[in-house]
């Protein structure tokens, strides 16, 4: 595949909290992120850069829920 970069991996997760709570932490979102490394077979990372979006008002089973995406940049 000449001209093509190969992209790493990274980690990317989904949070939800209760509707109108404070969006996650930044210990929680390193934690989460640090999960899905894991899972990913990558090795731990210290001091994870990372974005965050959202929040974005989603519904699950009856539930009234922000979701937040993060991902490792």
């Amino acid at each position: 595949m000449e001209g093509r970069t190969r992209t790493l991996p990274r980690a990317l997760v989904v949070l939800r909290v209760e509707r109108g709570a404070p969006q996650p932490g930044d210990a929680a979102i390193r934690r989460a992120l640090q999960e899905d490394r894991a899972a990913l077979s990558l090795p731990p990372a210290d001091g994870i850069a990372y974005r965050l979006a959202g929040p974005y008002p989603i519904e699950l089973e009856g539930r009234a829920l922000d979701e937040y995406v993060a991902w490792e940049v």
